[in-house]
């Protein structure tokens, strides 16, 4: 999502029931928070009135977000808190309940980088899916996908670099690594709602980097943009929920989180009851050794 900019919030829109499954609302906001406690206090109290479930994490520098409920409940919390942010939305599968509980923290920052931002912060210049797309098909340009690795063997772009991380603060050792001499290469960056490319991308210019762009609003509104004859992305987007995953369509996709070693699984859209059951090929290996 951008850090400006109109709401992407559809007006009309119709309240999802238990049949029909939970709506889920993602946003982020650079923007400085001065009663962080009392804001803290304010969220707790409207989502806990509408049944609303997720995580809320809040900073000086702002408030990073994923909510589950009825479409109506979530925009109406969205619409008191943070009026005009930019909302990407998709769904669950009736039954799924998407976030056990809600949460609503404080932290130092709302996605952990050891990089606070502010709204004066250099970041990289945000592209709209259209422009993405051409991005894609420039040979110059490095494409480069700054999830954790888990997270792109679920889907990533066509030609998309990984940066093949375990965690997003390993991010500032690849770049040193792999391009820390590189620095007039145009560099295009995606991730799955637009916030840790914010931070990645400050980190490059501020590293001496020329060039640096970011898809807006992550692979998330891309899908919600894009028609399946221009779509780009291959396979699913992780999230980080009860979902594990959503299809291009932003409905719940069809991976589970292996019961071993917490890794995604392909099941299959609509198996959610054998999700317990499905263990990774290598955690099955070593079980398999280990009664030989």
């Amino acid at each position: 999502m951008a850090r400006s900019g109109p709401s992407a919030t559809p007006s009309g829109s119709t309240v999802a029931d238990a049949g029909q499954g939970l709506s889920v609302a993602s946003f982020y906001r650079f923007h400085p928070v001065d009663d962080i406690h009392g804001l803290r206090e304010a969220i707790e109290m409207s989502c806990t009135g509408r049944s609303l479930r997720g995580t809320v994490v809040l900073a000086t520098e702002g408030v990073n977000a994923t909510l589950a409920g009825r479409r109506g409940d979530l925009e109406a919390v969205v619409d008191r808190h943070f009026p005009g942010v930019d909302v990407k939305w998709s769904s669950a599968a009736p039954g799924n309940p998407v976030f056990r509980r809600l949460r609503v923290r404080i932290r130092p920052e709302i996605v952990t980088f050891d990089l606070p931002l502010t709204p004066s912060t250099p970041v990289g210049k945000h592209v709209s899916a259209a422009a993405w797309n051409e991005l894609l098909a420039d040979p110059e340009a490095l494409v480069l996908d700054v999830r954790n690795d888990y997270e792109s063997e679920v889907g990533t772009f066509r030609g998309a670099t990984r940066a093949a991380t375990g965690n997003f603060r390993d991010f500032r050792d690849f770049v040193t690594r792999e391009y820390g001499t590189d620095q007039r290469r145009p560099i295009a960056l995606f991730c799955t709602g637009g916030i840790r490319c914010e931070k990645a991308s400050a980190f490059l210019l501020a590293e001496g980097f020329k060039d640096v762009y970011q898809l807006d609003g992550g692979i998330l509104k891309y899908l919600a943009e894009t028609d399946a004859g221009s779509n780009a992305f291959e396979g699913e987007c992780f999230v980080f929920d009860e979902r594990v995953s959503v299809t291009v369509s932003l409905d719940q996709g069809g991976f589970a989180l292996c019961p071993a070693c917490s890794k995604p699984v392909l099941i299959g859209v609509n198996s959610r009851a054998s999700a317990t059951a499905s263990v990774c090929r290598t955690c099955r290996d070593s079980l398999d050794d280990a009664q030989t």
